[in-house]
């Protein structure tokens, strides 16, 4: 069973996210799978939250108790693919969640040679940065569960300032974001991954592992620090660790962003279950058509969307605050 569906997650959401709510965990159909979901008040079936980012059905011998029925869920696994297969033209009606496979490596020398053949210049220019960082900076110090009082703060900064340039909600605007990690850490289920060059922070992860899968939502480093790569130290850094500990897999979860596909072996492909609302059903009927016909077109669009959106944020963060009174 996924971290998603597991009785810490599920727990910690309820306390947080509706907290004074009446919540049960319970199975519920949606189409021809089972997910195990948090139901609120008797009725509402939550099926989309912060930090809930993959659906995994049950499998057979998961399912224990009664079933209720659902109607829609989307993120939900729908099938997994080789990294290289994957085209967003070719699977316009899914996004990606791309991960390791360690299964598929006798030792991590072999995943290593793996990404040479991938990007041999690209990971030696890393390795140079990462020397150079440590000869100006100071010595690298990888920390798989930081317990510094400086960790979280800096991750928020870090991510807040990301999601901003690129026009994305800040998520971090609700304080329940860093409650929920708060109680996760508090309850032993958080994981914060560090990267400090001659003592200082410059990169972390925000995550977990279960069950053999490490995984996780908030990756960020110190901007001032950018040109050294700290942030791709450091998932180099968590990779090798995660294969040490015999880990099953890394998980990069939701989002096909390209540091992603670098590592990554393997894609779970997301999609939903159920009947759509009328607007969803409608966009996915564009998105497909437009993916099927001109895949870079529907690229381009996603791009512009992308850019336009970050402007937009952009230019409201630059106006001057209204006056008291006003």
């Amino acid at each position: 069973m996924n971290f998603y569906a597991s009785q810490g997650f599920l727990d910690a959401a309820a306390a947080v996210w509706f907290k004074g709510r009446d919540t049960a965990i319970e199975n519920v159909r949606i189409g021809g799978d089972v997910l195990r979901l948090l139901v609120v008040d008797g009725r509402h079936i939550v099926t989309r939250l912060q930090f809930l980012d993959v659906h995994q059905p049950l499998a057979p011998a998961e399912v224990q108790g009664p079933v209720r029925q659902g109607r829609y869920a989307r993120n939900v696994v729908r099938g997994v693919i080789g990294q290289a297969e994957w085209k967003p033209g070719a699977f316009c009606a899914f996004d990606p969640a791309p991960f390791v496979d360690w299964s598929g490596f006798s030792c991590f020398d072999a995943f290593k040679t793996l990404l040479l053949a991938r990007h041999k210049g690209l990971l030696r220019d890393r390795e140079r940065r990462w020397r150079n960082l440590a000869a100006t900076r100071g010595e690298l110090c990888f920390t798989m569960n930081d317990p510094g009082a400086d960790v979280l703060p800096a991750a928020r900064q870090w991510k807040r300032r990301q999601l901003r340039a690129t026009g994305i909600a800040d998520w971090f605007a609700r304080r329940e974001t860093m409650e929920f990690l708060e109680t996760l850490r508090e309850r032993g289920l958080l994981v914060s991954s560090t990267l400090r060059a001659g003592g200082r922070l410059v990169s972390a992860w925000i995550g977990f592992v279960h069950e053999g899968c490490w995984s996780g939502w908030v990756f960020g480093y110190d901007p001032d620090f950018a040109k050294f790569s700290p942030g791709h130290k450091l998932i180099w850094s968590m990779l090798e660790e995660s294969f040490r500990l015999g880990h099953r897999e890394f998980y990069f979860s939701e989002g096909g962003e390209d540091y992603k596909l670098l590592y990554a072996t393997h894609c779970r492909l997301l999609g939903e279950i159920g009947r759509p609302p009328l607007a969803r059903r409608v966009t996915l009927l564009a998105k497909r058509a437009l993916g099927e016909r001109n895949p870079g077109l529907l690229r381009a669009v996603q791009d512009i969307k992308r850019e336009a959106a970050a402007a937009l944020v952009r230019r409201f963060a630059s106006l001057p605050a209204p006056r008291a009174g006003s």
